[in-house]
């Protein structure tokens, strides 16, 4: 039965291996989030930049694959079938995260900020929700295709100032472009 046992702890190994990846992607991206909402520059801007250029979500990512990778740490040392039924939870996790809070309310809240603007609409296009480099178009409500087609549009954007003023309660009552 030693060889089992070998083939368990190499299991388990690959699990953790997995697990770690997950966790340090996970907190490179929050780590990069940090950084770019930190300077004063970026106000207002969408982070298009290290891991969030291959990914909408990359902190979501990591946190569901560190989640898998525990469970299939865990997975070769049970000792009940029963124990099987824990893989329900990174299943649950992955579930919130994509269709209940996390990336729906955050894609939904990037379209109400940023979905006019030609760039946000080329990084939506280019850039995968959540899995790096897998961009599937169909996943979630995107911003109109013509802003990525007209070159002028964008090249015009890019020289446009944006004024805004605001009332105290953040909302927008006038946007002047000049």
């Amino acid at each position: 039965s030693s060889g089992s046992s070998g083939i368990n702890a190499e299991y388990g190994l690959i699990g953790w291996v997995i697990y770690l990846f997950g966790l340090v992607f996970e907190t490179v991206a929050d780590y990069q989030k940090t950084v770019f909402r930190g300077n004063p520059l970026n106000k207002g801007k969408f982070i298009t930049t290290g891991l969030w250029s291959i990914s909408r979500h990359p902190n979501y990512f990591g946190e569901i694959v560190l989640w898998f990778g525990l469970f299939i740490s865990a997975a070769p040392f049970f000792s009940s079938q029963w124990a099987y039924f824990s893989i329900l939870c990174p299943i649950a996790t992955a579930l919130q995260i994509c269709f209940l809070s996390g990336i729906p309310m955050l894609e939904k809240s990037g379209m109400e900020r940023w979905g006019n603007d030609p760039k946000y609409a080329k990084y939506v296009h280019s850039t995968g929700v959540l899995v790096p480099w897998l961009v599937c178009c169909e996943c979630t409500p995107l911003p109109s295709k013509d802003l990525l087609t007209d070159e002028v549009n964008i090249d015009d954007h890019e020289r446009q100032e944006e004024v805004r003023l605001e009332t105290d309660d953040d909302r927008v009552i006038e946007d002047c472009r000049t």
